[in-house]
């Protein structure tokens, strides 16, 4: 459980430095620290950058959001 949370949190570091968050010196220091992750942390940056990608696309805007469920009004006493 450990292995996939560590490969999961490089692959998210991996693909904002890939998309432009961080200035270019600390994209590159990143990038060498994901690196020696290996092999699942390269599929999920890719995985996770085309997701980002398809999603500034507007590929997900047709999926339609379910609505957030009302509350009560709570009254005093």
């Amino acid at each position: 459980m450990m292995n996939l949370l560590v490969h999961a949190a490089g692959a998210w570091i991996a693909a904002e430095a890939a998309s432009g968050r961080y200035p270019r010196p600390v994209a590159v220091g990143l990038a060498m620290l994901v690196s020696r992750l290996g092999a699942p942390t390269a599929a999920m940056t890719l995985m996770a950058f085309a997701f980002k990608r398809l999603n500034e696309a507007g590929a997900f805007d047709s999926v339609k959001r379910a609505p957030a469920p009302r509350r009560r009004a709570l009254r005093g006493r």
